[in-house]
Formats: structure tokens, sequence, C-alpha cells
């Protein structure tokens, strides 16, 4: 009587916390009544009648059962609740023992003992479980990272409790061995998992990072063209009514080419708009606004969509930036015109980016020495930028080309950088 009345304790206790890591209070319905008297029923049999001790694993399936009926059948966070639920439970019933261990200079628990034990641990719960909020701790840990690092822990603590027992009894079983060689092989798996997290965690934050930095540029984009789009009316005027002013059509032609030219040009970068992506227009349209302070003039041709390419966004603007920084120092001590071209296209599964500039032609020799670790024309160790665009590109299986062309009879050296779209 009295061991069914301490189990009926525990599976109350149990049922007490896992309701409270479910966020609900405690309270007897049919699904609860009913899961105690099927527990109480397997345990009597078991106890009384015979019933093989290897029956008591059906209470587990018991307990995930009734989770997924009284809340819902997810897996990940029935047994994380039920691994909380052991753990707070089996602590408070432990620290009961120990404090009835010392108190009352108790050798062995008996019967009655077990039976107090039950009831102060059960108390306990009642009024602890009451004053915290135990369903916010149980989402917290359903983070998979903070899964993954909790499961480390504990595989990390279980193989130096068997190592510190092997130290002071110089034997260890057979089962510990096992214990021993999956705690390690999980520390081992675990580690790489946490390790490819915090790399997806960095670039997550970094590209966070990125789209608040060129959010700004983007949002001055929008707002230049929303002003020129009121003077739109004003230039149409203007150009309409200037053959009022002009006695030749030749003179009309020539003064209506020339103000369109100089209304294209203020609407330059309207185009960028049209693309996806606005951490990379934001990131183009500012480069290109700097790089017109050098008296560079820009060429661009930008169709893109979401640019999903398989390549964390922030890395595509690292290479972008590398190639237009390495093409604008090139313009800069060059005699030719300065002209830029950028181009980042997407279609379908293909996505190409190329950034040429006016040079005269370069010998193959120093091209391959362009991506040496600290080659530059700047001065020792500064040329960092083009070693960095080929890494990514081995990283990410990226095709790097560069060469001279001859385009309208122009020369033109080109860096191009494709691949097909992964999903």
């Amino acid at each position: 009587m009295i061991t069914n009345v301490c189990l009926l304790l525990e599976m109350l206790s149990i049922v007490l916390c896992l309701r409270r890591l479910y966020g609900e209070k405690f309270r007897f319905d049919i699904v609860t009544v009913s899961f105690l008297s099927v527990y109480m029923i397997i345990m009597t049999a078991i106890n009384y009648y015979g019933l093989p001790k290897i029956y008591t694993l059906v209470t587990y399936i018991l307990v995930f059962g009734y989770c997924g009926v009284k809340f819902r059948f997810c897996i990940k966070t029935i047994i994380l609740n039920h691994v909380l639920c052991m753990i707070i439970i089996g602590a408070v019933q432990l620290v009961v023992m120990i404090s009835f261990y010392y108190s009352f200079d108790i050798a062995s628990f008996n019967e009655m003992t077990l039976l107090y034990v039950n009831i102060i641990a059960f108390m306990l719960l009642l009024f602890i479980l009451s004053k915290f909020n135990l369903s916010k701790l149980s989402v917290y840990l359903q983070d998979k990272e903070r899964i993954l690092l909790i499961t480390l822990l504990i595989s990390i603590a279980v193989t130096t409790y068997i190592v510190i027992g092997y130290k002071h009894l110089n034997i260890i079983e057979l089962n510990q061995s096992l214990l021993l060689f999956i705690s390690i092989s999980f520390i081992c798996i675990l580690a790489m998992q946490l390790s490819k997290y915090r790399v997806k965690s960095k670039e997550i934050e970094t590209e966070l990072k990125m789209h608040k930095l060129y959010a700004e540029s983007f949002q001055s984009l929008i707002e230049n063209i929303r002003m020129r789009q009121h003077e739109f009316d004003n230039h149409i005027n203007t150009i309409y009514n200037q053959h009022y002013m002009y006695n030749t059509y030749e003179e009309l032609v020539n003064a209506q080419k020339d103000y369109c030219h100089v209304v294209v040009q203020e609407n330059r970068y309207n185009k960028l708009l049209t693309s996806g992506n606005p951490i990379l227009i934001g990131f183009l349209y500012g480069k290109f606004v700097e790089i017109e302070k050098h008296n560079i003039e820009i060429l661009y041709t930008i169709g893109i969509e979401d640019f999903n390419v398989g390549v964390p966004i922030y890395k595509m603007v690292e290479i972008i930036g590398n190639l237009v920084d390495n093409a604008v120092e090139a313009l800069e001590n060059s005699i030719l015109d300065k002209v830029l071209f950028v181009s980042v296209v997407e279609i379908k599964d293909i996505f190409e980016i190329e950034v040429r500039n006016r040079s005269e032609f370069i010998d193959h020799n120093e091209i391959d020495s362009f991506f040496r670790k600290g080659y530059s024309k700047k001065g020792k160790n500064r040329g960092l930028g083009l070693y960095n665009v080929k890494n990514i590109c081995n990283e990410y299986s990226i095709c790097l080309f560069c060469e001279n062309k001859y385009i309208d009879d122009e020369s033109w050296f080109s860096f191009t950088i494709n691949n097909k779209k992964r999903a």
C-alpha cells in the first residue's frame, strides 16, 4: 500500500511538472485521470502480480502519449520536457533525501521514510513550480543550438564521471565502456555541429549588420528618385517649350539633346531600384556615388532577383567591393579614359558578375601575381583584396576569370565570376 502511494505521489509530481513546463496549471481532467489510472495498473501488476520489470519501459511510452494527447505531438518538445521533468523531480527528491540522511542519521531508507520523502518532495514541487514560469525555460531550451550545447555538456559530465570512477577503482565494466564510447562519440559529433552553428550564426549576424549598414544608402536612393519624380513634369515642359527659344531646327535638336543628357545623368541610378536584394543595391549605390568623386565614369548592368546564389550576401559584397576597389585603383594610375563597367546578372540558375576597367594590355605573368598574398602597387603587404577574392571563390566553388578584352577597339581588363545558382 505504501509503495503504491509513493508511486502515485511520484506520478503526480511528474504530471505537475509536465503541465507547468507546457504552461498549464495542475488540474485533474479525464486525460490526466486516465493516464494516472493506467500507470497505477501497470506498476501494481509489476509490484504485486509478477509482471516483468521490463514493462516499466511502457511508462515512458505512456508519458509520451499523455503529452501528445494533452498538448501536441511535437517529439522535440516532448523529449525535452520529459528530460527537464526528470531532472527537476530528481533534484528535489535528492535534496530531500540528503536532508533526511543528515538530519536523522538514516543509514537506509525504508518504505515509511520513502513515503515521507515523496510527500515532502511533492509539496516542495507544488510550492516551487507555482513561483516559476517553467514554460519559458522549455521554450528557451528548444533552440537547436542550446539543445546541442546541453547534450554536449551532459556527454562531457558522463565521460568525466566514468574516467574519475576508473581512476579510483582501476576497473571499468562493459556497460560503462559502451557508455563512455557513446559519450565520446557524442562529444565529437556535437562539437562539430556546434562549430557549424557558430559559423552560421556569425553569417546571419554579419548579414543583419550589412542590412542596417546599406539600408540607409538604399533609402537615400529611393528618396532621390522620389524627389526627381516631382521634377519630371518640369523637365517635360522645358523640353517642349524649347522650340520657342531657337530659330533653327538644328539648334533645337542640339539643345534638346544636351538637356536630355543632363536629365539622364541625374537619373542614371534609377534602374538600380528595378533589381532585388536591397543589401546589394544599397552597397552598389553607395559605391557608385563614392567612385564618381574620383571623376570616373560608371557604366552598369544590374539584373537580379533575390540573388540567392548559395553564397552569403556579405561574401558577395566583399567580392564585388574588392574587385571594384582594384579597378578604381588601376584607373587612378592610368592615362586612358577613366571608365568603369560593373555587371551583376542573375538569369534562372546562372549568375555572373563582371567588373572591368579601361586598361592597357597586361601580361599574363603580371596577372598571376595579382592573386598573391601581399601583392600590391600601393606598398608592401597592402594587396589582400584579390587574394581574399580568390579564397572566397575557392571556398564556395565559384569560377573566377580575369583577362584582357577588346571591345569596340578599346582595351579593357576584366574580372568575371560566375557559377550555377544553388537551391
